[in-house]
């Protein structure tokens, strides 16, 4: 149902920007990333996803964490919208915001024991377990250089980032008989970043674009490392309306110290995010 909300706020924004691109006069000298003030892309993210998490990493007995990955496999392609913004402001400056939201959930067979805390699910049952992840991303830049072919510039902003986890299944607590247990852990907040962003206009039609945030500090209930970074081609098909093309890369690697979960995370989530551009 949220799948299918989101794709219909997709449409209407689109809708929404098409009259723009019928009125508007179909010439112009320089590609629209460099000389319009606000940008939009909208379209489907395809990554492949891999998730290892640990809970109460400190406790007595806890050796491992559950790579979800391997475990129950959740790490398959499966689309997901995804939405960009920029917006221009004085001579210099830009800010820029992104949206993306991944997850799943599977049942399998344990090859072998895995603890949560302190519940072991035994090797031979059946257990399910799910992750899912939503980023959200504001970044504030500064203008280096930017020309009729390029653009430059650094800054800095912040992750916000929702994370929550779960696994159900039969479990041994002190030795005590199985049980059914369902066990989850989520952390939410946000993370600081700085990075920098490169732009190559390749004709009026074809634009290069390059990116990367990232983020390596121990900050309030974080402790670890954090990369966003994507690179990609825009094709104008209209003044106002492109194609366009990018390969995005989102790493975490992070301790967390919260008031439901202390632990770890640990998640690689890349792949091609196809999505239509508008600038105006």
């Amino acid at each position: 149902m949220a799948r299918m909300y989101r794709s219909a706020g997709l449409a209407l924004v689109l809708l929404a920007l098409a009259p723009m691109a019928a009125i508007a006069e179909d010439t112009w000298d320089v590609h629209p990333y460099l000389s319009d003030k606000f940008t939009v892309g909208l379209g489907v993210f395809f990554p492949d996803r891999s998730f290892k998490i640990g809970v109460d990493a400190s406790a007595p007995g806890f050796d491992r964490s559950i790579d979800l990955s391997k475990e129950f496999k959740i790490r398959s392609t499966e689309r997901t919208e995804s939405l960009e913004f920029g917006w221009r402001f004085g001579k210099k400056w830009l800010f820029r915001g992104q949206y993306f939201s991944v997850g799943g959930s599977k049942s399998a067979t344990l090859d072998e024991d895995v603890q949560w805390g302190d519940y072991t699910f035994g090797a031979g049952t059946g257990v399910s377990a799910g992750i899912d992840v939503s980023i959200t991303r504001f970044y504030f830049g500064y203008t280096i250089r930017r020309d009729d072919v390029q653009e430059f510039g650094v800054g800095g902003g912040l992750h916000r980032l929702d994370l929550s986890a779960f696994i159900r299944g039969q479990a041994i607590i002190n030795n005590n008989p199985p049980a059914v247990a369902e066990l989850s852990a989520s952390t939410t907040g946000p993370l600081p970043n700085i990075g920098g962003w490169y732009i190559r206009s390749l004709s009026r039609r074809w634009a290069m674009t390059v990116r990367l945030d990232w983020l390596s500090a121990s900050i309030d209930k974080y402790d670890g490392q954090i990369v966003n970074a994507a690179v990609g081609v825009n094709f104008v098909m209209t003044r106002h309306f492109g194609i366009a093309l990018s390969y995005n890369y989102f790493g975490l690697d992070i301790g967390i110290k919260d008031t439901n979960w202390k632990g770890d995370a640990e998640s690689r989530i890349h792949g091609p995010f196809v999505y239509l551009s508008a600038s105006w």
